[in-house]
């Protein structure tokens, strides 16, 4: 009896570990089904179920146009669609006998959204290609797309008034370097820097053109060395491609609604032709041209966006931002205001205002940014005690210090690749107590937002936003999720632009999307029934060029639906992030500051971190 009763308990235990272990190659079987369709898809270009809701959402391509081809061409949300008319006309001679070019269009699928989260230039030959094409799709669809500005699309306002004539005869020691950046150098010593190369008999003030001035501030104040050659090869490919550049007034109506979809290394071009001059005449043009793409960009922009359940902002949305609206006399220098309480934002505020609804709050962001904007049509140049300039306050609210840390364009969430660290909650702390006791808007520098802190989720849920989605800061070869298991809104930041893993070799794909790119692309979008009830989806191509399609649980009214996978967005136990399903196992991430590390493990291996979790 007693060998029959083990038999039978031995069975028990087989049956019961076959169950699991068929559960366990359901899920995996789920998600290869998933990414199989998800791949299957991106080969066919099906079109998504049109009685569904989709918002598509991409940020910080910063110009980098194959990167944004390749992105439509996974996209649910976007596509290309042949354009016939005017501008085919008006250089048929030049793409029938040259390249034999198509032009395109881009367009919006039914009940769907756009969202573009700001940056859209300085890392790319295709700063002007991609500001027309999302221009035109704004135009097409003003209220299914939405353009927001980042920080580098506001700070090109600047090239207005410190490249106009009666600034470069200001003397060379006055223009010191950049307040928020003690390591640049001045403008004298990349004057000698560059002196170096020339002539012996050559003096600074010879080598004081605009060129160099516009070197100067892409190089040390804008983060963006490599952008004036950018600059000279799209010149190129658009001389090549549309006949002229820049438009002319026949084309200024037209030009910008075609889109050749030529990868930058199809057309052969002559840069030789393309001189300095021309370079910087074309950084004034597009954003002092009222045709101009980049002005064009600004003009259809917001600050933030939202759409049913979730916000859209550039930087991040944390205790300092919330609520606050920066005066429209804020100035882009180190602020003389005495600082705000970090600890508790008072509603009475002498540099700004505070707004409780969420949604007049966006409001009246937005109304910031139009304000702004007009006032730097009105008078681009500096006044002539060089105090005052049209879009001082949009050049304050992209710079953390001007605002006291309180920029929703510039704060970030992001930290060594993931949305929070042990090593940014320290900083963050450091920060604050050096803003208070030494008066020092310069703390706020580099410092991560609190993305576990249940002010500001609290603040959101209270006004029916369960979600934000982000860009500005790289978070390493896919975007970070916070699961809104932690404080009841789910926060997604998606800047991959500094994707390439240098520890691994891809081969000859490696830089496909540019040297610090790499192979990485990541395609964000929220799917469900409306607006009010649906899902993160993800889906790319990791560093190491391992494909990846990932559903998140539903956020919305149903709140007892389970549906994704619920471990994504979390945080393990020993310290690292669960960023994506791959086949059968995690892609994990932890790091610090710039340094991001990675780590693949299977479902029975991530044991996930209860701390903070509210369910």
């Amino acid at each position: 009896m007693d060998i029959v009763k083990l038999i039978l308990f031995f069975a028990c235990v087989t049956v019961k570990c076959c169950a699991f272990h068929s559960i366990i190659l359901g899920q995996q079987n789920n998600r290869t089904t998933q990414r199989h369709r998800t791949l299957q898809s991106l080969i066919e270009n099906n079109m998504p179920d049109e009685n569904n809701f989709r918002i598509g959402y991409v940020a910080d391509v910063e110009g980098h146009w194959d990167y944004f081809l390749e992105y439509v061409q996974r996209s649910n949300v976007l596509f290309w669609e042949e354009h016939e008319g005017h501008n085919n006309n008006i250089i048929s001679s030049t793409t029938t006998n040259n390249c034999g070019i198509t032009f395109q269009r881009l367009k919006l699928r039914p009940n769907t959204h756009f969202v573009y989260g700001g940056d859209s230039v300085d890392k790319g030959p295709g700063d002007i290609r991609l500001c027309r094409a999302l221009v035109d799709l704004k135009k097409q669809y003003p209220d299914h797309v939405h353009l927001l500005v980042g920080n580098r699309d506001l700070n090109k306002l600047r090239f207005s008034s410190e490249l106009s004539d009666d600034d470069m005869k200001r003397p060379i020691e006055d223009i010191k370097r950049p307040f928020w950046d003690s390591n640049a150098k001045s403008y004298k010593e990349h004057l000698e820097e560059v002196k170096q190369t020339h002539a012996a008999d050559c003096t600074l003030d010879d080598l004081n053109t605009k060129t160099e001035r516009l070197r100067w501030m892409l190089k040390h104040t804008l983060g963006c060395p490599d952008t004036f050659e950018f600059r000279r090869e799209e010149i190129a490919y658009l001389d090549k491609i549309y006949g002229s550049y820049p438009p002319t007034c026949e084309t200024h109506e037209s030009s910008p609604v075609p889109t050749v979809l030529h990868r930058t290394n199809d057309v052969d071009v002559d840069t030789t032709k393309v001189t300095d001059e021309d370079v910087v005449e074309s950084f004034n043009y597009e954003i002092n041209h009222s045709e101009g793409s980049l002005r064009q960009y600004l003009h259809h922009a917001s600050i933030a966006s939202i759409i049913g359940n979730t916000i859209f902002v550039h930087g991040a949305i944390d205790r300092l931002t919330m609520r606050f609206v920066p005066s429209k006399y804020s100035k882009f220098d180190l602020p003389t205001s005495p600082p705000p309480s970090f600890a508790e934002p008072s509603i009475d505020i002498a540099d700004g205002m505070m707004i409780d609804d969420v949604h007049e709050w966006v409001q009246s962001l937005n109304e910031y940014l139009h304000d702004g904007l007009k006032d730097f049509e009105s008078r681009p140049h500096w006044n002539e005690e060089r105090t005052s300039r049209g879009g001082e306050a949009l050049l304050a609210i992209q710079n953390r210090p001007s605002m006291w840390g309180r920029s929703v364009v510039c704060n970030s969430y992001a930290d060594g690749g993931v949305v929070a660290t042990d090593d940014a909650e320290e900083q963050r702390k450091q920060a604050l107590r050096v803003a208070e006791e030494e008066l020092n808007p310069l703390a706020f520098e580099g410092v991560a937002s609190n993305v576990f802190d249940q002010a500001p989720a609290d603040w959101l849920l209270a006004h029916g936003i369960k979600r934000i989605v982000v860009g500005h800061k790289p978070t390493g070869d896919c975007p970070a999720v916070l699961s809104s298991a932690y404080t009841g809104v789910e926060v997604c930041s998606v800047d991959t632009s500094f994707a390439r893993r240098r520890d691994i070799s891809t081969g000859e794909k490696s830089n496909r999307f540019g040297v610090n790119r790499g192979d990485a692309i990541a395609l964000v979008e929220i799917a469900g029934s409306d607006c009010n009830y649906n899902r993160l989806e993800m889906s790319g191509t990791l560093a190491d060029g391992t494909e990846y399609s990932n559903t998140h649980p539903h956020i919305g009214n149903n709140e007892d639906a389970i549906t994704g996978d619920s471990i994504l967005g979390k945080k393990t136990v020993d310290g690292w992030w669960v960023k994506a399903s791959v086949s059968d196992s995690y892609h994990l991430c932890r790091g610090k500051g710039r340094t991001v590390e990675y780590d693949t493990r299977s479902e029975e291996d991530v044991v996930v971190c209860h701390q903070f979790l509210k369910r």
